[in-house]
């Protein structure tokens, strides 16, 4: 996430990202009670659960749901190739949640 940007612009970007990534895994519970404050490690903790639950049950879904929300393969092949199983979803959560933030500065700048 961009530094420069305020707390408010930043609060309100991961209320965006949270949003396409709760449509994306199909998952509602995400931006249930999401605080102002720390928004974005709660969104973390949350979706390493929604993670773990398809790395665990239908890795073929999550494989499928990344493709869709337009994250780097070659990030997710480095995840899988180059770190512990253990690490995989805590890592996959930072790719997607930076991606989808990314994605909502780029919609939040070409609005106007």
């Amino acid at each position: 996430m961009s530094s420069e940007l305020s707390p408010e612009l930043s609060s309100e970007l991961v209320h965006s990202a949270t949003e396409r990534i709760s449509l994306a895994f199909d998952v509602d519970h995400l931006a249930d009670d999401l605080p102002q404050v720390d928004s974005r490690n709660v969104l973390h903790e949350r979706l390493v659960r929604v993670l773990i639950e398809l790395l665990t049950n239908q890795p073929e879904r999550l494989m499928a749901i990344l493709y869709r929300i337009d994250v780097s393969e070659e990030a997710v092949n480095r995840i899988f190739s180059t770190l512990l199983p253990p690490d995989v979803p805590d890592a996959l959560a930072e790719l997607i949640i930076n991606r989808q933030i990314q994605k909502a500065e780029t919609r939040q700048r070409y609005r106007s």
